[in-house]
This record gives C-alpha cells, sequence and structure tokens, in this order.
C-alpha cells in the first residue's frame, strides 16, 4: 500500500515538473515553425520587389492570386490581373510613360493564421528627376496556397494633408504659359495661382479639325475628400470633372466629361513631367468616339518670358 501510495506520489511530482517542460519545448517548435514562414514569407517579398524593378509583369502576376484586388490610396478598386494586362499594354505604347515601380518598406509582418499574414509598410513613387513623387502606407494580405505565398489583397493609404497649399505644391510646375503640339490639334495653355495659392486657374485654347475650344479649368485640394479635382467648363457648353492622383511619374486624372445633350463620356489623362520647361498630356481610355479630347496626346513646351 505504502508502496503504491509513493508510486503515485513521485509519479505525480515527475508530471508536474515535465509538464511546463512539455509546454515550452511545444511553444518554442511553434515559434521556429512560424520563423521560417516569416523568413519565406519576406524572401517572396524580396522577390516580389525584384520583378516589379524589372517592371516584368508575367513575373509580376505570379506572385498575386487568381482572385486578387487591390485599393489604390484614392481608394479605387482594381482586379490586380486586369490592371497588370492594361499596364503592359500600356508599356508599349511609344507616347506613354510607364509608371515606375514604387519604393517600398516592410515595416512589419504579422501571421493571423498559420497561412494567412499580413505585412505593413511604406511605399513612395518616385517619377523622373524633376517629377514629384507619391507617399505613403500600405498593408497587403498574404495567403499561403498549394506550398506558395501570394498577395491576395493590398490596401493604400494616402499620407493626409491638412494645408491645400501644401497639397498643390506639387503641381506647381504647371504655372506658366504653354504651347501645345499634338498630330491633329494645337493648343495653348495659361496656368496661374488664384488668390491666395489655394487653386490653380487654367486657360485653355484648343485649334481642332472641328473649330476652336476654349476653356477655364480649375485646380484645387478638397478637404472632405482628401484629394485633389478639377472643373473645367469650356466653350461647347461642356463640363469635366476630375480627380486627380499623384503617381510619382505622372498626375493621372479620371475626368468625367458631361456633354451639352447630358451625355457623360470618361477617360483617364496623364500629365507627365519632363523636365522644367517640357512634358507630355495624353487622354486614353476613351469611351465614348467624339469627345473633344479623344485619343489626343500633346507635347508641352513652355513659352520663354519675352524680354
Amino acid at each position: 500500500m505504502r508502496a503504491t501510495w509513493l508510486s503515485t506520489l513521485l509519479l505525480s511530482m515527475a508530471v508536474s515538473c515535465c509538464s511546463p517542460l512539455c509546454s515550452i519545448a511545444v511553444a518554442q517548435v511553434a515559434d521556429n515553425a512560424q520563423g521560417e514562414e516569416e523568413k519565406a514569407v519576406r524572401e517572396t517579398i524580396a522577390a516580389y520587389r525584384q520583378a516589379l524593378a524589372k517592371r516584368d509583369v508575367d513575373a509580376v502576376k505570379e506572385f498575386w492570386t487568381a482572385d486578387a484586388d487591390y485599393v489604390d490610396q484614392m481608394g479605387r478598386v482594381y482586379n490586380i490581373h486586369n490592371g497588370l494586362s492594361e499596364a503592359k499594354r500600356l508599356a508599349q505604347d511609344e507616347m506613354h510613360l510607364a509608371h515606375f515601380a514604387p519604393k517600398t518598406e516592410t515595416l512589419g509582418v504579422r501571421f493571423v493564421t498559420d497561412d494567412v499574414a499580413l505585412e505593413d509598410g511604406t511605399f513612395e513613387r518616385v517619377g523622373s528627376a524633376a517629377g514629384p513623387s507619391a507617399q505613403g502606407r500600405f498593408t497587403a494580405v498574404w495567403v499561403k496556397r498549394d506550398g506558395k505565398w501570394q498577395i491576395d489583397s493590398l490596401r493604400e493609404s494616402p499620407v493626409r494633408v491638412e494645408n491645400s497649399t501644401e497639397a498643390l505644391d506639387d503641381l506647381a510646375w504647371l504655372i506658366g504659359e504653354w504651347q501645345a503640339e499634338g498630330e491633329q490639334a494645337k493648343a495653348e495653355v495659361v496656368c496661374r495661382w488664384g488668390q491666395g495659392q489655394t487653386y490653380i486657374v487654367a486657360y485653355l485654347k484648343l485649334e481642332t479639325p472641328e473649330g476652336p475650344v476654349t476653356a477655364t479649368q480649375l485646380i484645387g485640394w478638397d478637404p472632405n475628400q482628401q484629394r485633389i479635382r478639377s472643373f473645367l467648363f469650356d466653350s461647347r457648353g461642356a463640363f469635366t470633372e476630375g480627380i486627380w492622383t499623384d503617381e510619382g511619374d505622372a498626375w493621372v486624372v479620371k475626368a468625367t466629361e458631361t456633354h451639352p445633350n447630358g451625355k457623360r463620356v470618361s477617360s483617364t489623362r496623364l500629365y507627365s513631367r519632363i523636365d522644367e520647361d517640357t512634358a507630355i498630356w495624353e487622354s486614353i481610355d476613351d469611351d465614348a468616339p467624339g469627345a473633344a479630347t479623344a485619343d489626343m496626346r500633346f507635347r508641352l513646351t513652355r513659352k520663354k518670358p519675352k524680354k
């Protein structure tokens, strides 16, 4: 009886002493496993950045799941595979200045589950030597499928701007007088600061095969939406509203033009600064022929001040 009691006591002591050690050992195994997975995620992130730097669209696609989505800093949602296919098409266009790959920095990687990891970081899209940059933060959702880590979703958020004058600093290069030459038309553009330098007033005179068109455009910061917006009225009675996004090497304007008959036409317009006195303006993806700026591309040259 005593031997049985003593054996039970010794066994209980052994179990109680070993249990913490076993728990620690199990935890260490789990930590080591997650450490290996984090290493794999970070290696995949590095490989993804290399593909971006090479602008290898096909290689970049392999890092995204089939149904992945991307939300840019202005809140626009894209199917990433459709967007990459369009980027590849535009990159083949000699007149189009393809966007430079953003510089990114990973601030941290944390695991939600064994097969889902969140990457938090910062981005900066840097344009040409003369161009501005766009900065912000991002969160990427990485998932492990068939043994491979891929991005399932990516969300950007811009650096918040409180001052309207500061918000327009990167558009200050527009101020001045410009001569524009296109394949089928010519234009003159004069940009001036509004009072207090809180908005820009642009006066446009366009010579087209259909006749002259004049327009006045106001460009300013919308503190409520935290974005640059523009409103243009032209001599045909048309009205165009635009939302501006700084993509580093170009300003991209999502424009909606309303014709006098109420018909609405959507387009994407790009302002790409080459140097202090030269820029490219182009309108792409118009969804209806006949818009005043449909399929137009201009090379803008700054007019020299008269002596």
